[in-house]
């Protein structure tokens, strides 16, 4: 076999991937979807934009909630069936929205949603660890975050398709393909997720003792898994902003064309797949800690410009640096959860990290607005995450600091 094929691509590690990609498709769907079908779901159903805004919040939290608990239960009950059953109990709730005819009925539908997809995203992500060594985790974890950055493509091109054909049913199309689409990766991932074999011995940092019992509380009380949590608060801080006033401040402020809005859109979601395979494999080069800092170093360049320099080409350059790391926290997380504990409890070393950017997108865009209301421009909101990125970059450079010292200190026991 030709020495340049990585060794895992011809073994069954290759399958797992396959799947991680297509749970992070599904997952994303969910997150991609709502933005585009909404406003016809609104005029179809009546609902109000305090109902809207219920259903958005309330799918959210319980993603988060249900990302934590996975994260929790995953290295007890195995993550094989969480996956798989959370997977398809998220397409059967696509169904389920696709047929409501009321606010309640779209409420449950978004509630197991939320559930399922959270549920299945953090174990899948988590199992990674088990599979691929350490050199390898980046790389890993970037390559099944390209499923995510397709979901974004897949949707805003087939949902404009479907709803142009029919103004009144075209977001219940939207739903019943999706939610068909990720019935079958739910029964995929039944089929062909197994049980990891175990890693040479060489193959776990120095800094991982073996656990002691199947709960992950040994993950929880880990100070690296709580300073990565801390710099993906500020990353979904920051995006929050970002990826709720960014078209809206371009458009209105800067009377720039709608479809070139959207172009700049699609774009970074385009970078956004080749983003997290980058950064992964820069981060099994350099590092975890190194890799953040050249993630946030980029986004408080892109975030900075747009504040201090609104015109058309610092938005050009902005929504470039941002979609070429659009994924790199995403992937830098998971890779790193496999690094600071041992792999048997990566899965909930990611879902702390999910419920701190969850967090972070959740409350910015609250604090953004208040902002914007009360200077009278949106421009004044980028200072919240340009700011986040910045400490996040100092951050960043901690987190190396901790991780070598550490490192060395174990070495240093083992002698």
């Amino acid at each position: 076999m030709n020495s340049r094929i990585p060794k895992w691509l011809a073994q069954y590690s290759a399958v797992i991937l396959l799947v991680a990609v297509l749970v992070n498709l599904a997952s994303s769907f969910t997150q991609y979807t709502h933005s585009l079908t909404l406003p016809y779901m609104q005029t179809s159903l009546g609902l109000s934009y305090t109902q809207i805004g219920a259903l958005i919040t309330v799918g959210w939290v319980v993603r988060n909630v249900s990302s934590f608990a996975a994260g929790t239960l995953a290295p007890r009950y195995g993550s094989r069936m969480i996956i798989g059953v959370s997977t398809l109990a998220a397409g059967g709730a696509m169904l389920l929205l696709a047929v409501s005819d009321n606010f309640w009925t779209a409420m449950i539908a978004m509630i197991i949603t939320g559930l399922g997809s959270g549920s299945a995203l953090t174990p899948m992500m988590g199992l990674l660890s088990p599979w691929f060594e350490a050199r390898n985790r980046g790389i890993a974890a970037g390559f099944a975050s390209a499923g995510g950055s397709v979901a974004f493509v897949v949707s805003g091109l087939l949902v404009p398709w479907l709803t142009e054909r029919d103004l009144m049913h075209g977001w219940q199309h939207t739903w019943f393909i999706f939610g068909l689409l990720v019935i079958g990766i739910g029964i995929i991932s039944i089929i062909f997720i197994k049980n990891p074999p175990p890693l040479k011995s060489d193959a776990e940092p120095a800094l991982i003792n073996p656990p002691r019992s199947r709960w992950p509380i040994a993950a929880y009380k880990n100070p690296l898994v709580w300073m990565v949590t801390f710099l993906v608060f500020l990353s979904g801080w920051s995006q929050g902003v970002f990826h709720t006033f960014f078209a809206t401040f371009i458009i209105r402020e800067h009377d720039v064309d709608l479809s070139d809005a959207g172009l700049l859109v699609i774009s970074m979601g385009v970078l956004g797949a080749f983003s997290g395979i980058l950064s992964g494999r820069i981060s099994d080069r350099i590092g975890r800690g190194q890799a953040f800092f050249l993630t946030f170093l980029l986004q408080t360049i892109g975030y900075g410009l747009i504040w201090v320099f609104p015109a058309i080409w610092a938005f050009i350059l902005c929504a470039a640096l941002i979609g070429l790391t659009l994924r790199s926290s995403y992937v830098i997380c998971a890779a790193s959860a496999g690094d600071y504990v041992h792999r048997t409890f990566a899965a909930a070393a990611f879902g702390l990290m999910s419920v701190g950017a969850g967090l972070g997108t959740t409350i910015s865009p609250v604090l953004a607005g208040v902002i914007a209301d009360t200077s009278g421009s949106l421009r004044w909101t980028f200072i919240l995450p340009s700011a986040a990125a910045g400490i996040a970059m100092f951050g960043s450079l901690f987190l190396h600091h901790l991780t070598q010292k550490r490192a060395i200190s174990d070495k240093l026991q083992d002698t």
